[in-house]
């Protein structure tokens, strides 16, 4: 059996139908039953669901149960954590800790998660310098742990997308930074598929490896490169300094309940460049990777299994 912690999410629910298209029992664990079922349509019959939160200790050791391997999707930068999590730097930290003893208890060795390309604890950024140390952190737990690094995901319903599309159909016409940052990029397909690929590959454990893209267009490529991929014209955007937008994001957070500080730093991370080697994992991993327009052609194709091919 397979367990995924944040099947409702971007990428944990695209993992958890491939999953679940498959022969192996899936298991997964969810603040709402209603919202995983509807997120993974179909495939909600064959998967086991609980309903619980992952600091609850309880709720972890009924998830791994029985299983062989989990993969870990979870963010809580801008998700809502109880009042006792503190910032978003302890609320990953006591998230990733609780997941780490009870895999311990459950005697699961394989962890998989996804974490931020070319992520350093030595980063400007003070986000980027946590997910650095988290991924360390699960390295150094002494289990048999896979960490892939993205950078943009492409796929409808990833933040970073999802943004940039809509200012493509000028439904928006903000872009937050000055559009040179250099970003590499890789479809959600291609995610999805790594992490499969990866479960039961010994040459990953241990690891973290950057996925993506040999190339980094800037932000201001890609959405001339999108406009042209959907048949529009490239947009003329307003752009708006990231700092006007970072003074907001206190409110925002109180108002939204989410944890102190996360907003503001992945507000700011998006004037870094996302960049790092994606050439070991090719070493390791054989996968044809989606270019550009060939991934915005597939995110737009409705009902697709998160355009996930082998």
């Amino acid at each position: 059996m397979i367990a995924v912690l944040g099947a409702t999410g971007f990428i944990g629910a695209a993992l958890t139908q491939q999953l679940a298209s498959g022969d192996e029992p899936v298991r997964v664990l969810v603040r709402d039953r209603g919202k995983a079922e509807d997120r993974l349509g179909r495939f909600a019959d064959r998967v086991e669901i609980i309903t619980g939160d992952m600091h609850d200790p309880a709720a972890l050791d009924a998830l791994l149960d029985g299983v062989r391997a989990v993969f870990v999707l979870v963010q809580t930068v801008t998700a809502r954590q109880p009042s006792t999590a503190g910032g978003y730097a302890d609320a990953e930290r006591q998230a990733m800790q609780a997941l780490v003893a009870a895999a311990r208890r459950a005697k699961v060795r394989r962890v998989l998660t996804v974490g931020l390309i070319g992520a350093s604890p030595s980063a400007a950024n003070p986000w980027v310098r946590s997910r650095a140390e988290l991924t360390q952190a699960l390295l150094d737990s002494g289990l048999d742990v896979t960490v892939l690094r993205a950078g943009l995901v492409v796929g409808i319903g990833g933040t970073g997308y999802d943004w940039l599309l809509a200012v493509v159909r000028g439904e928006s016409s903000v872009v937050l930074g000055g559009g040179g940052q250099r970003w590499s990029y890789i479809a959600l397909s291609d995610v999805v598929g790594y992490l499969v690929d990866a479960i039961d590959e010994p040459s990953t454990f241990g690891k973290a490896l950057d996925v993506g893209s040999l190339e980094t267009p800037t932000y201001s490529e890609l959405l001339s490169r999108t406009a042209v991929a959907i048949g529009r014209r490239p947009p003329r955007p307003l752009r708006l300094p990231l700092r006007l937008v970072v003074a907001l994001a206190p409110l925002i957070e109180r108002l939204g309940r989410l944890p102190k500080g996360g907003l503001r730093t992945a507000i700011l991370h998006l004037g870094d460049d996302l960049i790092g080697d994606p050439l070991p994992v090719r070493a390791l991993l054989a996968r044809d990777l989606l270019d550009w327009e060939q991934a915005v052609a597939a995110a737009a194709v409705p009902g697709r299994l998160a355009g996930v091919a082998g």
